[in-house]
């Protein structure tokens, strides 16, 4: 394997120099895969790296995870003290699928409180930060064995580390056969991925040539054998180095090869080696030369699994302790099974001697011996066997426990096989392994008592969270959701039902299903009752917020109001903290920044002393652009700041707002452009968090700064599409409008104009805004009554309302005031200036909210007053709003700004042309100039040397 191990030492070298990698080796059964990584750790070890092995196994029972679980353990027991340094504050998530360091350190806090979708990325992203910080100090190298057998979990976090592999001195070494790739299981797809994105080194192992066969042969015995023999064995076996051992110990055990000496028989024909057909008749046969006692220890052990422990193997075994060391031993020298040089560690002391069979083959030929009966009563001796070994903490080995009794089949009972089916599933979904336990769980429907209504509702509960995140499966989660909810209701059960009411409603609010939402809350305010309680005021926050974003601004405060009071009341700061947040987030939807700001500085204080960190990410998101909008930058982007870096730690979907410093302070709109490519894959992969559709704008709006205006609007256009209806439609359109205008399509933009109106009364439903059934409806909602919530968000949905322009003396939506901003600048631009100029006491009203920026590409409000103003000739109201402008963008600084600012006030000193104007507007436009270009802005370019020219 020369060529083999000369890329094995490349890819090591490389990796500890910082540069890791994956390697794949793929090859047949026995032909030498894990000896090859094997021979790859003891070089390694010379070279100063941390090797560590994981196991993929075929049964099943086997934990998510188990490779990484295992190489963990062994990190673990060789340097305990510094494992604690290298897990840092990752400590509590890693715990998750390792709980025995909770046992070896007594300082690791509690996982944070996530939701289950999150939680992965989190659990993912707390692995590959503790190996980056290990592997900083000490290159590591990875073994990943039998990766075929892999579940869903273990692939998904192996993808989730190739992707960073290259910047961490980590090499992986992976072995899998190559001739069980079979398509439906989750390997395939894995490695189609590995090797489409180019994270992947491939080695393929062939079965060794004759001369491999005849060196092989020389190594075992130390002496040159006969060709004969070599043809032989070669031909019987095709060059499979383990199946070329196996019959070679076969006939050595027979007295057939050497003479008493250690020679080869002189007598030796090889013609009468009558080599068995097939290596499993090869292991059978060296198998039925052990002992009886052997043979009956290895059975039972083969039962429990390719590991297994001295301790559980003596408490099933029916042989007394030194009959079954004997057997042990046997066994060992047989080389049919070998010590396990991982074994789990209880502070500072092993749990107890563990073994592994020497090759899969050999437990899978001991299994197939067994008859259906025999093979079930062994599980449940097993299964027995464990929960008296480790007592209460069997629960620990939830996944094996369940496989046994399930395996057990009817000798079981079924509810205690249905109870570890559902713990199994609980610490997948803990570990964020979803197909692990949403296969627990629906294997433990199969067996749960059908008059056990409790836990079935719980089992409900937890299938439709795991089926929620797993590929978004709404509908399904929901049927699971409302049929455990009304369970809990003929119960009785208040206080559980109000719990997962409000997770319910939490999580369909994110994703953007209101009216989903609005059916739950009602139905867990009427459960609830009037008694106050953390739920009832989740829920009441919740139906606030519904109404506010579906357009119902009156009904929305009324009932966030009665949600803050009630969280003062309780004195809980999560649920207070998680409230002011909601106001905060309605108060955002009316482009009332101020009290945005001042609401959600409170909420994430509070959350954050209440290490509510999940509430924290999605909510800096709108306190930080309130904050923006009002002014107070550094206090701004300090909370962008700090929720993209919780975003990416907690692996949360929500827009981590990164690129905000870079893009006002430098003008970078790749960076805003990379943010925005990164929403839409997210909705190209069907994501439907409540930023995605923002996200989305983004890119249109980077592609607009570019001058890419056509492909701005079909960007704008999908933003459009999947934007919320209520308090912030309208954005999008707004940006589809603007577009259209410099684009040059004049008809498309006037036509997005008239549909608006322009100040002229809304109408929802053929019915003007102030309709009494509407306002009925509002007030009932905001009492809270049972039809009224459902009906103001089936009306809002049924409509997706657009956003007509602001009206004056009352709270507007953001959708419209952005209309409005955006109805000014377009006018002008198709030449509609008297039209542009009939809007400027509403873009005035705009100024005086106090608000910085008219839209998410952050044009002033006073550019566009300036714009409006100019429009109608009101020339010195104009200048004073253009130069106040200009002021801002130096004092953010607003890099982009700087120059469209200059180019609207040079625009409006031609149009004016009083004395002095045109050397004040050449000199405004050669600094607009100088800037679009460092910034990159080639149509903006174009624009402004034309008016230079008319200059």
């Amino acid at each position: 394997r020369e060529d083999e191990r000369t890329e094995l030492r490349r890819l090591m070298e490389q990796a500890i120099a910082g540069h890791g990698s994956i390697v794949l080796i793929r090859g047949e059964p026995g032909v030498g895969k894990t000896r090859l990584a094997q021979e790859l750790v003891i070089e390694a070890r010379k070279h100063g790296m941390f090797d560590a092995t994981g196991r993929c196994y075929e049964m099943e029972g086997a934990p998510p995870y188990i490779p990484y679980v295992e190489m963990l353990q062994q990190s673990l027991r060789r340097g305990p003290a510094g494992f604690r340094t290298a897990l840092g504050e990752n400590a509590g998530e890693i715990a998750k699928i390792l709980p025995e360091l909770r046992q070896e350190f007594d300082d690791i806090p509690p996982p944070l409180e996530l939701p289950p979708e999150q939680e992965r990325m989190f659990l993912f992203n707390s692995i590959r930060e503790f190996l980056g910080r290990v592997s900083h100090t000490l290159p590591l190298l990875h073994v990943l064995d039998d990766l075929h057998w892999a579940d869903d979990a273990t692939l998904m976090l192996l993808q989730h580390i190739a992707q960073h592999q290259d910047k961490m001195a980590v090499l992986t070494v992976a072995t899998y056969r190559d001739i069980e790739l079979d398509a439906a299981r989750p390997f395939a797809r894995t490695l189609e991925s590995l090797v489409r994105q180019r994270l992947a080194h491939r080695i393929a192992l062939k079965p060794l040539p004759e001369s491999g066969v005849e060196a092989m042969l020389q190594a075992l015995t130390g002496q040159p054998p006969p060709a004969a023999l070599v043809q032989a064995i070669y031909r019987e076996t095709e060059g499979n180095p383990f199946f070329v051992e196996e019959v070679y110990q076969h006939l050595l055990e027979q007295g057939r090869l050497l003479n008493a000496e250690g020679g080869w028989r002189s007598n030796l024909q090889v013609g009468e080696l009558d080599v068995p057909e097939g290596v499993r008749l090869v292991i059978s046969r060296r198998l039925e030369r052990v002992s009886e006692d052997c043979r009956t220890a290895l059975t039972d052990a083969a039962v429990v699994g390719r590991d297994f422990g001295f301790e559980l193997l003596q408490k099933l075994s029916d042989l007394d302790a030194d009959r079954l060391l004997d057997a042990v031993d046997e066994a060992e020298r047989a080389n049919l099974i070998v010590a396990a040089d991982d074994v789990p560690v209880a502070g500072d002391r092993a749990v107890e001697a563990r073994f592994r069979f020497a090759h899969e083959l050999i437990r899978q030929t001991l299994i197939s011996g067994l008859s259906l009966p025999r093979r079930q009563r062994l599980h449940l001796r097993v299964a027995e066997t464990m929960e008296h070994v480790y007592g209460r903490g069997a629960e620990a080995y939830a996944a094996d426990m369940a496989h046994h009794l399930y395996q057990a089949g009817a000798g079981a009972d079924p509810a205690k096989t249905a109870g570890y089916l559902v713990l199994a599933g609980d610490q997948a979904l803990h570990g964020a392994a979803f197909g692990d336990a949403l296969r627990n769980y629906d294997t433990a429907f199969s067996l749960q008592p059908t008059g056990e209504l409790a836990a079935r509702a719980d089992l409900l509960y937890k299938r439709g969270l795991t089926r929620r995140s797993l590929s978004r499966r709404w509908d399904e989660a929901l049927a699971d959701w409302r049929e455990a909810t009304g369970i809990y209701e003929r119960l009785g059960d208040k206080q559980t039902a109000g719990r997962i009411f409000a997770a319910m409603v939490e999580r369909l609010l994110w994703g953007l299903r209101y009216e989903d939402a609005a059916e739950l809350i009602q139905r867990g305010l009427a459960l609830l009752g009037k008694r106050e309680s953390v739920d009832r005021c989740r829920l009441l926050a919740w139906t606030g917020l519904t109404l506010s974003v579906a357009g119902y601004y009156s009904a929305g405060d009324t009932v966030l109001r009665r949600a803050l009071a009630m969280a003062e009341r309780i004195g809980d700061a999560n649920v207070l903290g998680s409230a002011q947040l909601g106001t905060a987030v309605h108060h955002f939807c009316y482009a009332q920044m101020r009290e945005a700001a001042e609401c959600g500085v409170k909420g994430t204080d509070l959350l954050r002393r209440a290490g509510n960190l999940w509430d924290l990410t999605q909510g800096s998101i709108f306190v930080g652009y309130a904050l923006l909008d009002v002014g107070r930058l550094d206090e701004s982007l300090n909370l962008l700041r700090e929720g993209g870096l919780l975003a990416k730690r907690l692996g949360s979907s929500a827009s981590s707002y990164e690129f905000y410093l870079a893009l006002l302070r430098e003008g970078d709109i790749d960076a805003c452009e990379s943010h925005g490519r990164a929403g839409l894959e997210r909705a190209q992969a069907g994501e439907d968090h409540a930023s995605t559709w923002t996200d989305v704008a983004v890119l249109g709006t980077a592609q607009f700064w570019r001058g890419r205006w056509r492909e701005a609007l079909d960007t704008f256009a999908q933003a459009a599409k999947l934007a919320p209806s209520g308090a912030l439609a309208g954005i999008a359109e707004a940006s589809i409008l603007l577009a259209s205008a410099y684009a040059g399509d004049r008809e498309t933009a006037l036509a997005i104009l008239q549909r608006e109106g322009l100040g002229a009364p809304r109408e929802r439903a053929g019915r003007p805004a102030s309709s009494p059934l509407l306002m009925v409806r509002a007030a009932r909602a905001s009492g809270l009554g049972v039809s009224g919530l459902l009906g103001v968000i089936r009306e809002s949905r049924a409509m997706k309302r657009r956003s007509s322009m602001p009206r004056r003396g009352r709270p507007n939506t953001l959708g419209s005031w952005t209309m409005l901003f955006a109805a000014a600048e377009a006018l002008t631009v198709v030449g509609e200036r008297a039209e542009a100029a009939k809007l400027y006491p509403l873009v005035l009203e705009g100024v005086q909210l106090g608000n910085l920026f008219g839209r998410f590409d952050f044009r002033l409000v006073d550019t566009v007053a300036g714009i409006a103003a100019g429009a109608g000739q009101q020339w010195d109201k104009a200048e004073e709003h253009f130069r106040k402008a200009i002021r801002r963008t130096e004092e953010l600084p607003h890099i982009i700004e700087q120059p469209e600012a200059r180019r609207f006030y040079a625009r409006m000193l031609l149009d004016r042309d009083a004395p002095g104007d045109r050397e004040k507007a050449r000199g405004l436009l050669t600094e607009a100039l100088e800037m679009y270009r460092r910034i990159g802005m080639p149509k903006h370019v174009e624009m402004a040397e034309t008016i230079v020219r008319e200059v």
